[in-house]
């Protein structure tokens, strides 16, 4: 089974923006988070007026390659590697700081790795959610669950077991459909986002809880490995 978020910010794609384009996206990105010092927190790779002097670093080295010719591509060379260099360093900066928030990751305006993967085939060939938790909730004998987020316009249906793992003969259908077998006790949960809520559950009870990957009308993953939880009293 293939496991993890796939709401990273994508090296690939920042590798293939096109030359012409990639002072005008260095510039968006540093004002999107050089800008932004409360969401993107801590020690940024480049400071704003280190990007500016890059993108000015590219921009004469481009006009004077234009005008001078062979004499001066090494310059331009060299300075295009260096802007792209500093987008790349603020990926891992980004992704440590998102941790696969997509809100955070859309806030820094870089491409994202779900940009350029088909996210229904690696849920129909098996990926599973990321980092499944279960806690008590706030009111008695209440589970809340969340798990990393895979992609935009996924969808993720919850199942908790009471008592028991989920035995064997369990399986999601292709539109959805859970189907569970004779005797087992369980709740499924496929409203909402990945943040789940189950409540008036059994005291001291010890539940089971799995994630299951959907997109669009007919894709559906595979149930992920389970996480235990006992209830309150």
């Amino acid at each position: 089974m293939k496991k993890g978020s796939i709401n990273v910010v994508s090296t690939r794609l920042i590798r293939r923006i096109l030359q012409r384009d990639i002072a005008k996206k260095s510039r968006k990105m540093s004002d999107a988070i050089n800008g932004n010092i409360a969401v993107f927190k801590g020690v940024q790779p480049f400071t704003a007026i280190a990007v500016t002097a890059l993108i000015l670093a590219f921009t004469t080295a481009e006009g004077a390659y234009a005008v001078g010719g062979i004499l001066k591509k090494n310059d331009f060379l060299n300075a295009k590697a260096a802007l792209y260099d500093c987008m790349l360093e603020f990926a891992p900066y980004v992704n440590a700081l998102a941790l696969g928030d997509k809100v955070i990751l859309d806030l820094s305006t870089l491409p994202l790795l779900s940009d350029e993967l088909d996210i229904a085939k690696l849920i129909a060939d098996g990926a599973i959610a990321d980092n499944v938790t279960a806690k008590q909730g706030a009111s008695p004998r209440q589970i809340i669950t969340n798990c990393n987020s895979f992609g935009e316009k996924v969808n993720y249906i919850v199942i908790i077991s009471e008592g028991i793992p989920l035995p064997a003969g369990f399986y999601v259908e292709s539109n959805g459909t859970v189907t569970l077998p004779d005797g087992n006790r369980c709740f499924v949960n496929s409203l909402g986002n990945r943040r789940k809520s189950f409540v008036n559950l059994l005291p001291k009870t010890e539940y089971f809880v799995y994630y299951v990957l959907t997109y669009g009308a007919s894709t559906v993953g595979v149930v992920s490995a389970g996480v235990s939880i006992v209830t309150s009293a």
